[in-house]
């Protein structure tokens, strides 16, 4: 008991010093995610995060302090370190990405420091969890997102074309007879991807089992992610082909409100899919 109460203390007194050291960061990143429109869902990750280690709760209450092993971890130590020096380096340079990637680091250093392997062996998912909140970095998002578009677009045209709609395709624009359609960065699904994963790791570490399971439900999500908003692109097109560019236009306003939903339903139909594969294997 004695051992534990040493180690919650040091670990809010570790945690107290990264808030605070932490902070600038905080407004950056807050005033970084008010201004991506589809990467709201951030918020909610922290709590997905404190829900995975509630609901290993029991496992941590019954963790038991090895005093054959040293009180503090070695690795632990170095991870910290590490995890600073990325602060500085990223807050020296202005980097979002390396202070945010920073922030993850130090959390999970600071409990293998203070608690060492078995704990945070337990808590390793919630920690890595956190790194869904981290800013894609921009040449990371245009190096994927540049060859997604093009695709996004030759996949929508392909369809459109299937029903018989008079469509070109010229790179990223798809040419329709009362509208051309700019299939930019920002519409190639990358975001809509990155949140499909985050809710596929979240159902995968709740509910599935087997390591195959993981696999075939953050797959689905790029799937699913790149396809609804191929629907999406192929929507607005067709949309314009019968009525007007201004319908077309109305509708992309909303569309991302519609097609996320979409994709998050479909994410959780495959995950249950899984899950009762999974039950009806073991019984």
């Amino acid at each position: 008991m004695k051992d534990k109460l040493q180690s919650f203390v040091l670990f809010s007194i570790l945690s107290g010093i990264a808030v605070l050291l932490f902070y600038p960061f905080f407004s950056e990143l807050n005033i970084y995610w008010q201004h991506e429109r589809e990467s709201s869902y951030v918020v909610l990750i922290p709590l997905f995060s404190a829900y995975f280690l509630w609901v290993q709760r029991e496992k941590l209450r019954g963790l038991q302090f090895n005093r054959d092993e040293p009180f503090f971890s070695k690795e632990g130590l170095v991870l910290l370190i590490c995890g600073l020096g990325l602060f500085i380096i990223g807050r020296y340079m202005y980097v979002l990405f390396a202070e945010a990637l920073a922030f993850v680091v130090v959390i999970a250093a600071a409990v293998l420091f203070i608690y060492g392997r078995d704990l945070f062996k337990i808590t390793l998912v919630p920690i890595l969890f956190l790194l869904f909140m981290l800013p894609i970095p921009y040449p990371i998002y245009f190096a994927v997102a540049g060859p997604l578009k093009y695709f996004i677009a030759y996949m929508a045209a392909t369809f459109l074309s299937l029903i018989n709609i008079p469509v070109f395709l010229e790179g990223n624009v798809i040419h329709l007879t009362s509208i051309s359609l700019l299939v930019h960065e920002t519409c190639s699904g990358l975001r809509t991807v990155i949140s499909l994963l985050a809710i596929s790791t979240a159902f995968a570490y709740l509910f599935l089992k087997s390591y195959r399971s993981w696999i075939a439900i953050m797959a689905a999500a790029v799937i699913v992610g790149i396809f609804v908003n191929v629907i999406r692109i192929f929507a607005i097109g067709l949309l314009s082909y019968m009525y007007d560019s201004t319908v077309a236009m109305n509708f992309h306003k909303y569309a991302w409100g519609l097609v996320t939903p979409a994709g998050v339903i479909t994410i959780f139909l495959i995950g249950y899919i899984l899950r009762w594969y999974e039950e009806r294997r073991d019984t």
